[in-house]
């Protein structure tokens, strides 16, 4: 294949991956914005709502042991697919629940096949591309989230949240669209064909996953730190997408659902410039440094937990969206910083399991906050619940940050070590 050739797959992979990625994460957010309609059709009250809300993380965790071994094992763009058109005919036929329960399964069934997609597309791209280009690739995935946000937020308000069951139709008819189309146009490439010793020796890399290898990774502190560091920049950004509409017009400071959900667009784009900045000053940082992703980290962490703490403090809109994009784009940074940790400190045929277990620990960590957010909320108000929940998620990624800063490097050279081994080795 020419240079030029491969270039152009690159790209076409990396627009549909981003494309189903956005989808994804439109699929999950399409209550969000159109919670109060759905609250007043159905009868429902705040704790059922964090109910249905922590089922989405609870059946995304119980999906993890599945889709992450078998991503590792089995071909990554055929798993994407078949995930891809039954979360979306899932998300489709979610235009028609009438009550709690049917809400609560509709949500929580298409968390569980929505699951598959980051540990198969995370791994699939970074096989498919140089290591000097995995933080802009990373950048670019990692923007789909608050592009994913948006495009649920903007498309429940265009059309109106008093018809709130339309935009599950079409966003379910767009996810089956595009998991035909990774049938046909992705190709599977090999595992562990762009690392270093790899490229250097031109000969084939023979490591296979097993499960009793994995679990001696979960030895190293980096990658136990760095499942928390995930968790922590994760619980912040749903929990932002989920409650922060229902927080601006519960406080008066949007005067209706359609502007609360239009005032996160600023927070939005500063997610967006966050993650590409962050995806190339990784890039441009690691050849220099080994700990620059550590330490973009830590500053996007600090410097997130200072705006979060203005934004729970300001009242009028025109101030907290100005704010807002502010956190969005300082707190953004780590998440091209948080995969290149977590594919630093184990070998490639373990990506996706990786991926997998800090989605596990991180959406116990969301279902968990979610429930007691709409608890305390129910008891004391959503300003307390929600503002110190942000507010303690950020504080985790601090400390962790700093313990990555102390154990990242031997947790780094132990893995390549063990990698250089494998390359030219037959099973």
């Amino acid at each position: 294949m020419t240079q030029s050739r491969s270039n152009r797959y690159l790209f076409l992979l990396t627009s549909l991956l981003m494309l189903v990625s956005i989808v994804n994460v439109a699929d999950k957010e399409l209550l969000a914005p159109v919670v109060d309609a759905v609250k007043a059709e159905l009868g429902l009250h705040d704790t059922q709502i964090a109910l249905v809300r922590s089922s989405v993380f609870v059946a995304a965790l119980i999906g993890q042991f599945l889709w992450g071994p078998l991503s590792d094992r089995w071909v990554r763009k055929h798993i994407i697919a078949i995930g891809a058109i039954i979360w979306s005919a899932v998300t489709w036929m979610t235009a028609f629940v009438n009550n709690f329960p049917q809400l609560l399964l509709a949500r929580a069934s298409m968390s569980f096949a929505e699951g598959c997609f980051n540990p198969s597309s995370y791994a699939l791209l970074t096989d498919s591309a140089p290591k000097r280009q995995h933080g802009v690739l990373l950048g670019l995935m990692s923007l789909t989230y608050p592009v994913g946000t948006a495009a649920a937020l903007v498309g429940a308000s265009l059309i109106g949240t008093s018809h709130w069951r339309q935009p599950f139709i079409y966003f379910g008819i767009a996810g089956l669209t595009l998991g035909f189309l990774v049938f046909w146009l992705v190709r599977e490439p090999q595992r562990g064909a762009n690392e270093e010793a790899v490229e250097q020796s031109q000969v084939e890399y023979s490591g296979r996953f097993n499960f009793q290898e994995f679990r001696s990774m979960l030895s190293y502190p980096s990658l136990l730190l760095a499942f928390g560091l995930d968790s922590s920049q994760a619980a912040v950004n749903w929990s932002l997408a989920f409650w922060a509409p229902t927080y601006l017009t519960r406080y008066a400071i949007a005067p209706s659902s359609e502007t609360a959900s239009l005032a996160l667009l600023p927070a939005i784009i500063g997610f967006v410039a966050g993650a590409l900045i962050g995806g190339w000053l990784n890039d441009r940082l690691r050849p220099h440094n080994s700990l620059a992703p550590v330490w973009i980290s830590l500053a996007a962490m600090a410097g997130g937990f200072i705006f979060a703490f203005l934004l729970f403090n300001l009242f009028q809109l025109g101030l907290v969206m100005a704010v807002a994009f502010l956190l969005g784009l300082v707190t953004y940074l780590v998440m091209p910083s948080v995969n290149i940790i977590l594919f630093s400190v184990v070998p490639p045929e373990m990506k996706a399991t990786t991926i997998s277990s800090s989605n596990i620990v991180l959406n116990s960590i969301i279902a968990v906050l979610t429930f007691f957010i709409g608890l305390i909320s129910d008891a004391a108000g959503l300003r307390l619940a929600f503002g110190g929940a942000i507010l303690l998620m950020y504080a985790m990624g601090i400390i962790v940050s700093l313990g990555l800063l102390r154990t990242y490097p031997a947790d780094v050279a132990r893995r390549n070590e063990l990698v250089a081994a494998r390359v030219g080795k037959k099973d």
